[in-house]
């Protein structure tokens, strides 16, 4: 319990900082609320009695004004409350959405890549948006305010039905109902009541719990198949290759298992909330029965009747609601937890402190020493003792098969991940003491499986709202495609894909042109091109590779491609296979070596030209 209430303000106290009057109106609204019925019942009990007694009817009267404007007053107060925690729930839930993205940008790629971390981000994106969202936890403590706000009130007027009145009997029963006894032998049925509504209640917590953890992974999966419907480009594959019924078959089988999910949840709860409401029903019988005997024994008013059994009802329905409220906010607690503990997530990389020494010369040494490198969670080393030092302000190509390490590599380079074994130095120290952000101004890269955004040209490739359009132009001319985004409705501002009603489509090509310009523009000392021109023309490729050796000049530059064509405007090249240099040097060296690797790759594409 202590360990519930604790947690109630740890997260209370996060929606208090996301938004500081949310807590303030929920608590308001939720008290003004809980008083408006006992405001009937007070005042219906003494218009009763008023009415049936033979004295001056004008209080009756007068208690009817009051109760009709006491309830307007606080009737609009509480609406005009309501409204504005509607606003401030939506908010924090979009707070909430935004804090997980930020979040994600934030952490390690290296943690990212994780199916650990992706399942922990989907917990939190599901956690979140379970039973509402936060918004809605703090509207469930609301109630759960409201609710004791109710039980004060409903005992305050309650008290009066255990004051033992004036005997005007003498037999056993009015003696036992105008007796203390009566009053232990009630609270005794209450107690028991209670005790068994939160049994009932955990029972229903625990399965939706169960039932929570289990069908994270059926959302997930179910939400990838969703995702490739609605991702209209994929339709091209799915329409040649009739993939319709494949894809429809898994979508039904994870919507079975969810149906299969809540079938057996809706199960568990049908059988406990019955009998909680068997259990409830009991209690108001022997409630009612008691305030009813009362009556006829004379011991209350008939306006006290009116006014107790309406407060019994408040009493059980606020306990009934009361433990509702808290099983709902242990299970939501549960479900948040999964949200504080993916932004409780540390970044494992070391940042370093190291400033980078800002040369314009571009004079930046690296060196491979002896570097091994497996993923996480696999022990196969992808890289194997590589050793390798970069020539500054040479072209260098990296060629091997596929899976031969060529990415990997480049990954390394950029720190995108750290070595296994080994070391990587810049200037001869190791690139972990350098400033992450300082180490990474150092490169452009562009990957084969780059991705453009829906944005506008200008900024896809500033990366940036504020851009240098002259070079922004400059460089879409270097890469062919300044006609294509000058015939644009709206030029660089021009949103690329149909996000937006005003999006433009654009061909793969187009979007490889856009994303090596991005790189361009960054004008960063060292240049990678991670296959950057599979989606090109042989004609458009060799105008990519021409620009760029006009642009890099003095720079390093590093270029990976399975066409072996681009390799003669490089100084050095480096071949990889099953994670090891095999062999390095300029392309009239390798291609004279005819039992290389070089020599065979090269030849098996010159057939294709032949």
């Amino acid at each position: 319990m202590r360990k519930f209430f604790k947690d109630i303000y740890r997260i209370t106290k996060v929606i208090y900082q996301m938004a500081k009057g949310s807590v303030i109106v929920c608590f308001l609204k939720s008290i003004l609320q809980a008083s408006i019925p006992f405001i009937n019942i007070v005042y219906s009990a003494k218009i009763l009695d008023g009415l049936l007694s033979a004295g001056n009817k004008s209080n009756v009267l007068h208690d009817l004004y009051w109760m009709v404007g006491v309830n307007l007053v606080i009737g609009m107060i509480a609406t005009i409350l309501n409204r504005q925690f509607i606003v401030y729930t939506e908010t924090i839930n979009l707070q909430i959405r935004q804090y997980v993205a930020l979040k994600a940008l934030q952490l390690d790629y290296e943690q990212m890549e994780t199916k650990e971390t992706m399942a922990l981000l989907h917990k939190a994106s599901e956690g979140a948006r379970s039973n509402g969202g936060m918004g809605d936890f703090l509207e469930r403590i609301g109630n759960g305010v409201s609710q004791i706000a109710s039980l004060v009130y409903s005992m305050v007027i309650l008290s009066g039905l255990f004051r033992r009145a004036v005997e005007i009997a003498d037999n056993r029963i009015y003696q036992f109902f105008n007796s203390y006894q009566s009053l232990f032998l009630f609270m005794l049925i209450f107690v028991v009541s209670i005790g068994l509504n939160v049994y009932y209640m955990k029972r229903i917590q625990n399965e939706s719990l169960a039932f929570f953890e289990l069908n994270v992974e059926t959302n997930r999966q179910f939400g990838y198949y969703g995702s490739i419907v609605a991702t209209y480009s994929i339709h091209k594959d799915i329409r040649i290759y009739k993939m319709k019924d494949l894809i429809a078959e898994h979508i039904d089988k994870f919507m079975i298992r969810g149906v299969e999910f809540l079938e057996k949840y809706s199960q568990v709860q049908r059988v406990n909330l019955a009998m909680i409401a068997f259990i409830n029903q009991i209690t108001v019988f022997f409630a009612y029965g008691f305030v009813g005997i009362k009556a006829i024994l004379g011991i209350i008013s008939l306006g006290g009747v009116l006014k107790y059994v309406n407060a019994f009802g408040s009493v059980n329905k606020s306990i009934t609601s009361l433990i509702q409220t808290y099983s709902g906010l242990e299970l939501q607690r549960t479900y948040l937890k999964n949200y504080f503990d993916f932004l409780n997530l540390d970044s494992k990389k070391y940042y370093g402190e190291l400033p980078i020494e800002k040369r314009d010369d571009h004079e930046y040494e690296i060196e491979f020493k002896n570097v091994s490198f497996h993923y996480p969670n696999s022990e196969e080393l992808i890289l194997k003792n590589v050793s390798l030092k970069m020539d500054i302000g040479k072209k260098m190509a990296i060629v091997g098969p596929n899976g031969a390490g060529k990415t990997t590599f480049i990954k390394l380079l950029c720190r995108l991940y750290d070595p296994s074994e080994g070391e990587i130095l810049l200037n001869g120290i190791d690139i972990k003491k350098y400033d992450y952000q300082e180490y990474l101004d150092l490169f452009s890269v562009v990957f084969q499986d780059f991705k453009l955004f829906s944005l506008g040209v200008a900024e896809n490739v500033a990366t940036s709202k504020e851009y240098d359009e002259n070079l922004v132009w400059d460089v879409l001319k270097k890469t062919g495609v300044k006609e294509r985004v000058e015939k644009m409705r709206d030029g660089l501002q021009t949103q690329i894909y149909q996000t937006e009603e005003d999006g433009v489509e654009i061909s793969g090509g187009e979007a490889q042109k856009i994303a090596i310009s991005r790189a361009l523009y960054k004008d960063a000392s060292i240049v990678i091109l991670d296959e950057p021109t599979s989606a090109l023309d042989p004609i458009s490729e060799y105008e990519i590779y021409a620009n760029f050796n006009d642009l890099v000049k003095d720079k390093t530059s590093i270029y990976i491609s399975h066409r072996m064509s681009s390799c003669r405007f490089c100084d050095v090249i480096t071949v990889f296979d099953h994670g090891r240099i095999i062999q390095s040097g300029s392309h009239e060296e390798l291609i004279s070596s005819e039992d290389g690797l070089y020599y065979q790759l090269w030849n098996a594409q010159a057939k294709n030209y032949n």
